[in-house]
C-alpha cells in the first residue's frame, strides 16, 4: 500500500475518482439537502442575461442558508470505554481495629480501663471488641477470632475482612 501511495499517478486517480464520488452525491441528493439542480442555476422565468455578482453571491447565501443537512452522526473517532463483565470486583479493605490500653484502676468498686484515651468498664464494647474482664496485669478482650489478654501498656490489633462482616451482618 505505501508504493502505491508514494506513486503520483495512483493519487492523482484516486483523488479526481473522490471528487467525482462527491459531485455525484452532492448532484443526485440535491433535493435532501435542499438544492434544487446546479448552483449556479438560474429560477425558471427569469432571463438568462449575465446577472451581477452580488446576485449570484446572493444565491450562493440563500442556498447555503437552505441547506438542511442531517440528523447528527455519532462521533467516529470517540473514545468508547468498554466494562469487562467477567472483570474482578475491587474487593472492599478490611476492617481493622487498635486497642492500647494505658492504664487499669479500681474506683467506687468498680474496674475501670483507659483504651484509646478512653474510659470503659466490663461489658463495653469497642467496635467490634467487648471488654469481658479486667485485672491489676491487663484485660480479656472478645472479638469474632476468640478471646485476647492485653497487658497494660500493650497494644491488640483486631483485623476483620470485610467478607466475614458482611456475612455476620446479614445473620444477625
Amino acid at each position: 500500500m505505501r508504493k502505491l501511495l508514494n506513486n503520483p499517478w495512483f493519487v492523482a486517480v484516486m483523488a479526481i475518482a473522490a471528487l467525482a464520488f462527491v459531485a455525484r452525491s452532492m448532484l443526485s441528493g440535491g433535493p435532501r439537502f435542499g438544492l434544487s439542480g446546479t448552483v449556479g442555476a438560474a429560477p425558471a422565468g427569469a432571463d438568462t442575461g449575465q446577472t451581477s455578482e452580488a446576485e449570484s453571491r446572493a444565491n450562493l447565501f440563500a442556498v447555503v442558508r437552505n441547506l438542511q443537512l442531517p440528523a447528527p452522526i455519532k462521533d467516529p473517532f470517540a473514545i468508547r470505554i468498554k466494562v469487562d463483565p467477567t472483570a474482578e470486583k475491587v474487593e472492599v479493605p478490611d476492617a481493622v481495629e487498635s486497642v492500647h490500653l494505658s492504664a487499669v484502676w479500681s474506683q467506687d468498686g468498680k474496674t475501670l480501663v483507659l483504651i484509646n484515651d478512653r474510659i470503659f468498664q466490663k461489658g463495653d464494647e469497642i467496635g467490634r471488641i467487648k471488654i469481658e474482664s479486667a485485672s491489676e496485669e491487663g484485660v480479656w478482650i472478645t472479638h469474632w477470632k476468640g478471646r485476647n489478654f492485653v497487658r497494660v501498656g500493650g497494644d491488640f490489633t483486631l483485623n476483620t475482612p470485610m467478607r466475614k462482616s458482611a456475612r455476620a451482618a446479614s445473620s444477625l
